[in-house]
């Protein structure tokens, strides 16, 4: 049997020779993980293959650039995209995935399109955009459900919803309440080790030179506001603060539509503050150093979303059309 670290790397190596991996895309161990089902230790042994054979290059970011040149600039495009077979159209890929990796690439769309609802989802269109069973499309709807993505309306329809500066304020003013009660809670029952990695891995991410990708700023997000809260036995105060992840979203769609990732300098340090409250056992100045850094961060989330409402609609998949706003979301609007 070949092992799967090399049937990793050889559908890298295809990847490339069909065009869809092109010379400085970055590639690193999570998302590759995520894509091919396996471990980050199995992806770390498939991509020091490829730069063994030189087929990949290191370079001052954190992974490798395909190619090898390390002086071109990163490309760091979705690799769950890239990964796709294009043998009919590249307008219309077909997956090569299972459900778990076509999630991501529904994710990106979905966000990218977040900005410019409400817009309903067609669960036809949509098992014809992946080519699975209506069932597998309702599975993924319902987990990106529970990070606030899409919602189902009045009439039990898949939507995008509206997104508005009130809203990302609510959402905010919900965790500022919430999120240091939680973490006073579960403060003395978070790993040690988990504490160290966060605080390590940020620490590291703090020194690193230039703009931070998606991955890098959801691992490090991931880390203090699901991770270390994940132990509350609180489950109704957990769900709450689930829905409310969507203001993390907004990052991600400032990459998406604009490029680039947002500065994110002052949400490291903020982390860095608590991570380092919580390894000397101080919950109380982990509790208010995690409200400061949820008072800054709805301040520079509202802000990106104005710099998003001045952006022209993108080409949206056959799966989205315009929906309607409910009488709730209106009087929202209307407040705001």
């Amino acid at each position: 049997m070949i092992p799967r670290y090399i049937s990793i790397s050889q559908a890298i190596k295809d990847a490339m020779v069909a065009g869809r991996l092109e010379t400085g895309q970055v590639l690193t161990e999570e998302p590759l993980a995520r894509h091919f089902g396996t471990s980050r230790t199995t992806v770390r042994k498939a991509l020091a293959e490829l730069h063994s054979e030189k087929i990949i290059t290191r370079f001052e970011g954190r992974g490798f650039l395909v190619g090898t040149d390390s002086s071109v600039p990163p490309r760091r495009d979705s690799i769950e995209q890239v990964l796709f077979d294009s043998t009919a159209s590249r307008s219309v890929p077909r997956a090569l995935s299972n459900p778990d990796q076509i999630l991501p690439v529904l994710r990106d769309e979905l966000i990218r399109a977040l900005p410019f609802g409400p817009l309903q989802i067609n669960e036809s269109k949509l098992t014809e955009r992946f080519s699975v069973s209506r069932s597998v499309v309702r599975d993924m709807l319902t987990q990106l459900r529970s990070s606030g993505i899409v919602e189902k309306n009045e009439r039990s329809k898949w939507v995008l919803p509206v997104l508005t500066a009130l809203d990302v304020r609510n959402h905010y003013q919900l965790r500022i309440l919430l999120e240091p009660v939680a973490l006073a809670e579960v403060a003395p029952y978070i790993e040690k080790s988990h504490i160290e990695r966060a605080l390590a891995r940020a620490r590291e991410l703090d020194r690193q030179e230039g703009d931070l990708n998606a991955e890098d700023i959801s691992e490090i997000e991931d880390a203090l506001h699901v991770l270390a809260l994940s132990g509350c036995r609180n489950d109704h105060l957990l769900k709450i603060l689930q829905k409310s992840r969507l203001v993390l979203a907004i990052n991600e769609m400032f990459r998406l539509l604009l490029g680039r990732s947002p500065e994110t300098s002052r949400l490291i340090s903020e982390h860095i503050a608590v991570f380092e409250a919580l390894a000397r056992n101080d919950t109380a100045a982990a509790g208010s150093l995690l409200e400061f850094h949820l008072l800054e961060a709805r301040e520079r989330t509202c802000k990106r979303l104005q710099t998003l409402a001045v952006l022209l609609p993108p080409k949206l998949p056959s799966y989205l059309t315009p929906g309607t706003i409910s009488i709730s979301q209106a009087a929202l609007i209307y407040r705001e």
